[in-house]
């Protein structure tokens, strides 16, 4: 069978961003940003991002090509076990779509309710009380997966690539448009105050710093499995350095940017930063309740989260679908319907046990999610470093310093075993 590639640089950048760009830079970058201090959280971010992060997003698609495979293919090669390694971070994906397609899907909600003007008569909270854990919520997150499943069944050029191409313009023409609409609103400055100006004492704990690696990690999608596959569909052509700097750039851009829309407005109103994870689904609708032309801007808000959410959605059932393809020779339409089906299967209690929705969001993002990025770090060490080096350096258009070899050797697997370590410490 041969394997797919991306249809241009382009294309795969944007499909890229789109995997890096979801809920975690519109809605968790901003919470965490609010309650580690604004601006002292940013400034620990942004140096991270640039040390750790690129030098993440070169290992996972340098494994991914030199392999051509997704985690099961590319961990099997370099790993005694490896392909059990593999399979366990492909459960994972779908416990993480699971959990996740159930937040998107109330954010489709209130996307509705937005637009035909429900939410302006209700109170947010118990809008959101009645809503997040029901049959309702059932029905909005299997919507969330038959679109998901849609996009992926037509490929990585048709489908994946020119969502992308599609959704990535129009979710950064939304977030400038409603970002200029909340700096100009009455009292921003203060928003743009705590957002912008550190509190010193709080750049240097540690742990704003830890919580600062973390999200990183989890913005960028470096969990040894997305990003595994899309370096699969890499060409030898195709430049994985300066692709590995435009994604985080266009990912820190966005989460960045939110930052700008959020504090203003909720400043503005005289709301709390540190509205935690309520911020998106009880704080903010308050704000357009209050704000001309809320109607219309709660609704451009709650679409431009639809896209960040839907861009990561399918690059994470991307990665199952991969190995259905590669391991169980089905056709790409069938594994997307079938282990849409199975997401589905898992997901669906989540929506009406919060428990379950819980420990969905633990056992895959905190217990052993990270375990991936550290697994592919591990799997690209065996491979060769130095083939490794060679690889990442084709068709470079920018010299990769040698000092990337013992970062990836050494210093990078133990930034990952620090965050896993930490996450327990810091809860």
């Amino acid at each position: 069978m041969v394997r797919e590639t991306w249809g241009s640089r382009v294309g795969f950048v944007a499909a890229a961003v789109g995997s890096a760009v979801g809920l975690g830079n519109i809605w968790m970058f901003p919470m965490r940003t609010g309650l580690y201090g604004g601006a002292a959280f940013l400034i620990p971010y942004l140096i991270l991002l640039f040390a750790v992060g690129v030098v993440g997003l070169t290992v996972e698609w340098t494994l991914g090509r030199a392999t051509k495979g997704g985690p099961i293919e590319a961990f099997a090669k370099a790993l005694p076990g490896g392909k059990y390694l593999g399979l366990l971070v492909n459960v994972i994906m779908i416990m993480i779509f699971a959990f996740y397609s159930l937040v998107l899907g109330w954010i489709l909600r209130y996307f509705i309710a937005s637009l035909t003007g429900e939410l302006a008569g209700v109170n947010p909270g118990a809008f959101f009380d009645t809503l997040a854990f029901s049959k309702e919520a059932i029905l909005w997150q299997f919507i969330v997966i038959a679109i998901t499943v849609g996009i992926v069944a037509m490929g990585v050029q048709k489908g994946i690539e020119r969502a992308n191409k599609i959704m990535m313009p129009a979710l950064f023409v939304l977030l400038i448009i409603l970002t200029i609409r909340s700096i100009t609103l009455p009292n921003a400055y203060e928003g743009l105050k705590f957002y912008l100006l550190p509190d010193w004492s709080k750049v240097m704990s540690g742990k704003t710093w830890m919580i600062a690696l973390s999200q990183m990690f989890f913005s960028l999608s470096v969990l040894g499995t997305t990003m595994v596959v899309y370096g699969s569909y890499l060409k030898e052509s195709d430049d994985i350095p300066l692709s590995a700097i435009a994604t985080a750039f266009g990912d820190t851009a966005v989460a960045v940017t939110a930052g700008f829309l959020i504090f203003p407005a909720v400043f503005s109103f005289g709301l709390e930063p540190t509205a935690g994870p309520g911020l998106i689904f009880v704080t903010l609708p308050m704000v357009f309740q209050k704000m001309p032309g809320g109607i219309l801007f709660g609704a451009l808000f709650f679409l431009l989260l639809i896209f960040a959410g839907l861009s990561s959605t399918v690059s994470m059932l991307e990665v199952y679908v991969d190995s259905a393809i590669t391991k169980l020779n089905l056709n790409r339409r069938n594994a997307s319907i079938l282990l849409g089906l199975l997401t589905f299967i898992v997901g669906a209690p989540s929506a009406l046990n919060p428990s379950y929705f819980e420990w969905l969001i633990n056992i895959s993002t905190v217990y052993i999610g990270p375990l991936g990025a550290l697994i592919a770090a591990l799997a690209l060490i065996r491979l060769g470093v130095e083939k490794a080096y060679e690889e990442v350096r084709k068709s470079a258009l920018i010299e990769i310093p040698g000092i990337w070899k013992p970062w990836v050797k050494y210093l990078y697997p133990i930034v990952i075993v620090v965050i896993y370590i930490s996450q327990f410490i810091l809860g």
